[in-house]
């Protein structure tokens, strides 16, 4: 009776569980809405009773509800509380609820270290499992629990792993690396660095791509670890991870430096014998018109491994690749490859708003050394009214950096769209109209043309505060080129000051600047500029003050220079003696000595100290000192000055840090202490050795050369030309040598039949029937004869086994 109802009880949990499970996944079959609502209804009692569970679904189930509360900070349920409830669970088979498990013990693991070691146990013993997917999961939960006291049992499994079959497990030895290094670099740095020269030496490209993120983190310095490297890596870059690829290019631009020679420059356009130079440390300075460069071969394999990563989506390895070239090529080199194509192509593709504004910036920095390597593609760069604002104003400044006199009229054509349309904002409208000063600066016709756009369109447009400041400021610039040939564009600017009362202090102070630099070629009308400006001297700026305080000073100069001048030309002429100047009665003097005295009592300080300064040297009678300081001509703008003020000042500290200059070494050694080439070919790891079995993908990977059509891919599997038979697939090319040393011969379809057993064919019995007229008695009693003696033989038959009799009637 117990019995029956045990099994009873026990067929009710298992229908239970099945129910459970149905139901699971009808509700996964709903979508994924039905299931969060499912989730987000399991209350705290319920998570007690699911981790508790000894059905691993409902225990899923619940570390789902906890790592969502997790990582939505969720303050209304405590996931801490249920420590020893998740710990318990690390025992699962489940491979998923390991995984949640690890995610939790990342965060909690710190708070509680008595009950996160039971945990410890447990994945010491998933290192020992059969399945390398629970072993590298046991080594990634371990190395990423945040506890002192574990070091010493990371340290010990990391030098147990690092020889595992499993090129997966070193991988994540590599990654564990990088953790004890960050926790204790000072304790465990030479053993760590042991481990990971043996990591570097691996054959399998995936467990080199964790190595090389492990150096780059942890041992940049080290480059000397690339020596018996640095030519197999080169080849198999390809291979690795993009991530990888990009810091290897970096770990090998500095090896380069260091440890290889500079390139040679030599001139083709001399006649005699060529002359040569080294590379020049600064981009574009060879000063040869024609010329060629020698590389050294580890150079040159270094330069042409790139070509591999032309068509890499990971825009990093591409901007890596350029950094390369920019850092170790020549301008001509650069310019034969395919990289500046793919730079261009990745902007263009790229939906990433972060890596789109790295890569324009990338460009920028490079347009500016030389503009010709993005020239066949300006019309790339032209902005969309979608793009981001940070993104439009790096094309503009792109485009600033492309004018010639080939293009200037499409680019201007472009900017001037960009400027009238009510489409663009207004930062993008301001660096637009700063860009068409580039235009001016080609030529005095270009020059005109963009003043008098410029001027037109400022009078027939309601222009907002910053935006006409950006007008004044670009042509106060060209103006101050030349300013003779500008005249009528300085009278407008005059009227500006007095029309416009809402333009910004630095455009309204430049502009007064601009008149006291004129006032030596046109100084009849700076004094009526100064006498409009000084009614309203405190309601203007504390630089437009500035400003005319030194406007009445140059003037003031001036007046006395032209002053002594006439005296000096009429003395000589009527024999008279020189008078002094009449400061009473100078209309320029009074305007100076009004100027002075509100600038005397203004707010800023600067303002006072300046006037005070001024004055001492007029009350002194030193003219020519004040001269000097006043009437000095300044330099003009340069061409690319006013358009990106201090250019590199403007990228972000990553791209000048990226793309900063490494000097080369002068002092190399191509020889180690043993007297061989100090690149020569290290030892080689090769763990997959001591795997104990094969597969059709270890064979198609070792033979994946093998042509029936090529012999030079004959050659590659290591097939002699002159072996025929390895075309009729006969030859050596069917056998196999696994990695432990036994050798297979894979079979032909013939072959593989060709071992089972022939059957033998049973005799076939044969009756013959001859039927003879009769009576009708005598044939029944020969028909019951004819079949007592068929059964008797049939029954012989069946019992010997290997009679063949044939009965004849």
């Amino acid at each position: 009776m117990v019995d029956s109802i045990h099994r009873i009880a026990s067929a009710l949990d298992t229908a239970k569980v099945i129910t459970r499970e149905a139901a699971a996944v009808a509700t996964s079959k709903l979508g994924e809405s039905s299931y969060t609502y499912y989730s987000q209804n399991i209350n705290p009692q319920q998570l007690v009773t699911l981790l508790n569970s000894r059905n691993s679904r409902e225990v899923r189930d619940a570390m789902k509800r906890i790592i969502s509360i997790m990582a939505s900070d969720d303050d209304s349920i405590d996931v801490q509380l249920y420590f020893a409830d998740v710990v318990k669970n690390i025992t699962t088979n489940d491979t998923k609820v390991k995984r949640l498990i690890h995610l939790y013990l990342l965060r909690f693991a710190e708070n509680d270290p008595n009950l996160t070691l039971l945990s410890i146990n447990s994945l010491q013993k998933s290192l020992s499992d059969s399945n390398s997917e629970l072993r590298c999961f046991a080594l990634s939960a371990l190395s990423d629990m945040k506890m002192s006291s574990l070091a010493p049992i990371i340290l010990h499994t990391v030098k147990k792993l690092v020889t595992d079959p499993s090129a997966m497990v070193r991988g994540e030895v590599a990654l564990a690396i990088i953790k004890l290094y960050r926790a204790g670099k000072n304790d465990y740095h030479e053993e760590l660095l042991d481990i990971l020269k043996e990591l570097m030496a691996d054959t399998d490209p995936k467990v080199i791509s964790c190595a090389v993120l492990a150096y780059k983190e942890c041992y940049a310095d080290h480059l000397e670890l690339l020596h018996g490297h640095f030519r197999r890596y080169c080849r198999i870059i390809k291979q690795l991870d993009s991530w990888s690829q990009s810091y290897l290019i970096e770990l090998l631009i500095k090896y380069c430096k260091q440890y290889l020679p500079k390139p040679t420059v030599v001139d083709k356009s001399s006649e005699g014998s060529p002359r040569s130079c080294p590379l020049p440390d600064k981009y574009n300075e060879i000063e040869y018109p024609s010329y060629e460069v020698v590389n050294d071969p580890d150079l040159d394999l270094f330069l042409q491994s790139l070509n591999y990563l032309i068509y890499s989506s990971n825009p990093t390895v591409i901007l890596s690749c350029c950094n390369a070239l920019y850092q170790l090529a020549s301008p001509l080199q650069m310019k034969n490859t395919k990289f500046i194509e793919a730079l261009v192509r990745t902007v263009t593709m790229t939906e990433n708003q972060g890596n789109k504004e790295m890569l324009l910036q990338a460009i920028h920095f490079l347009s500016i050394l030389d503009q010709t390597l993005f020239l066949p593609y300006t019309k790339k760069f032209y902005v969309f009214p979608k793009d981001p604002i940070v993104a439009s104003i790096w094309k503009i400044q792109i485009l600033s950096t492309l004018i010639n006199e080939s293009n200037v009229k499409e680019i201007f054509k472009e900017l001037k769209y960009y400027v009238a349309s009510a489409h663009f904002p207004e930062n993008v409208v301001i660096m637009a109209v700063k860009s068409l000063s580039r235009c001016g600066q080609l030529s005095t016709s270009w020059e005109s043309h963009v003043m008098k756009w410029l001027i037109d369109h400022m009078e027939s447009h309601n222009l907002s505060a910053s935006v006409l400041d950006a007008y004044v400021n670009v042509i106060r610039m060209l103006v101050q080129k030349n300013p003779t040939k500008h005249l009528r564009i300085i009278f407008k600017l005059a009227d500006l000051l007095t029309v416009q009362t809402s333009l910004a202090d630095n455009a309204r102070a430049g502009i007064v600047w601009l008149f006291g630099e004129i006032a030596s070629i046109e100084f009849k009308i700076c004094p009526d500029v100064l006498r409009r400006l000084i009614p309203n001297f405190s309601n203007e700026g504390p630089e437009t003050r500035c400003q005319i305080l030194v406007l009445s000073a140059k003037l003031l100069s001036y007046d006395i220079d032209n002053f002594k001048q006439a005296q000096v030309t009429g003395s000589e002429e009527n024999n008279q003696n020189p008078s002094y100047y009449d400061f009473s009665g100078s209309r320029i003097s009074q305007m100076y000595n009004a100027v002075l005295y509100l600038a005397k009592y203004d707010d800023e300080f600067d303002i006072r100290d300046r006037a005070r300064m001024i004055s001492s040297l007029f009350d002194s009678g030193k003219y020519e000192i004040v001269s000097l300081l006043l009437q000095a001509p300044k330099p003009t703008a340069r061409n690319d000055d006013f358009i990106v003020s201090a250019r590199l000042e403007t990228h972000t500290p990553e791209i000048k840090e990226f793309f900063r200059m490494l000097p080369w070494n002068t002092e190399i050694t191509e020889v180690g202490e043993t007297g061989n080439d100090i690149r020569e070919g290290a030892e080689l790891k090769d763990y997959n050795k001591y795997k104990k079995s094969f597969s059709s993908q270890s064979f198609i990977t070792n033979n994946s050369a093998r042509s029936f059509t090529s012999s030079s891919n004959a050659k590659l599997t290591g097939i002699n030309d002159g072996d025929s038979n390895s075309i009729s697939g006969k030859g050596n090319v069917n056998t196999f040598t696994s990695q432990n040393g036994k050798k297979y011969r894979l079979q032909s379809l013939d072959e593989f039949f060709s071992d089972i057993p022939e059957r033998k064919s049973k005799p076939r019995k044969i009756i013959k029937v001859v039927e003879e007229s009769s009576d009708e008695d005598e044939d029944e009693s020969e028909e019951s004869s004819d079949d007592d003696e068929y059964s008797d033989s049939s029954l012989g038959t069946s019992s010997s086994g290997t009679s063949s009799s044939h009965l004849e009637l």
